[in-house]
């Protein structure tokens, strides 16, 4: 339901904050990753980086409940935060800043995100000193996934692998790089279930065509799944895939 309209001085307002906030987070990260690059690759140091990764997320968060922008709901993460061992969080993937209200709230953990955005100077200095895992090539990402996992480390990642076309329906067909990761690490993966009342910064939604608006978001947490050591990827994928069409029935 829509909470209010957004007026343009508090858009205006949000914008430059926002940018503001961007700007100066990606710097930290940038200088941070820079000076502790030799150590990258050592846990704790990743580790570091993903609480420093999450902070950044909250206080953003923070800054956009402020102005109004956007509500959050949260539902059933503590069970999230009850469990030990390796485990997979999948939430499907409405919006661009669904990961943002992720890492706010979870704990620190390993993301996999899109390799091409490793070029881009606002995410590498946090992906770098965060140890996040790029996607390509997949042969790689999925040694290093399980690697992780079998660690006892937890990961998130996006079984659709790009945001919703909302076009096309309302769940793109999942990818089998997830699936083949939770198979192959024996993993329980965790579906979280994304829902929006507003279609800002979706499949095709330009970042600077801003929303008029108040945004709701809910976000709940199902319950875990296992693929089957005798189960196929594309048999779990299909298992998972309706539960997340079935989520909202």
């Amino acid at each position: 339901m829509k909470q209010g309209r957004l007026g343009v001085t508090r858009l205006a307002l949000v914008t430059v904050t926002s940018i503001i906030c961007w700007m100066l987070g990606a710097l930290w990260f940038l200088v941070m990753g820079l000076l502790l690059l030799p150590f990258r690759r050592q846990r704790g140091v990743q580790r570091l980086g993903q609480c420093w990764l999450r902070q950044a997320f909250s206080l953003y968060v923070g800054v956009l409940k402020q102005f109004g922008i956007v509500t959050c709901e949260y539902t059933g993460f503590e069970k999230l935060a009850q469990q030990t061992g390796g485990y997979i969080v999948a939430p499907n993937h409405p919006a661009m800043w669904d990961v943002v209200f992720l890492l706010s709230r979870l704990d620190p953990m390993t993301c996999i995100f899109k390799a091409s955005l490793i070029r881009n100077p606002l995410f590498v200095g946090g992906a770098m000193l965060a140890g996040l895992i790029p996607n390509a090539p997949a042969i790689r990402m999925v040694k290093r996934a399980v690697e992780v996992l079998g660690s006892g480390r937890r990961m998130l990642f996006f079984p659709e692998g790009t945001r919703t076309r909302k076009l096309q329906g309302s769940l793109n067909p999942l990818q089998g790089s997830m699936a083949l990761v939770a198979k192959h690490a024996q993993v329980p993966v965790w579906p979280v279930f994304v829902t929006t009342d507003s279609d800002y910064l979706s499949k095709g939604w330009p970042v600077w065509h801003l929303p008029r608006w108040q945004t709701h978001i809910r976000m709940r947490v199902g319950e875990p799944v296992c693929c089957g050591v005798d189960e196929s990827v594309e048999a779990f994928n299909d298992r998972l895939r309706t539960i997340y069409l079935n989520s909202n029935a």
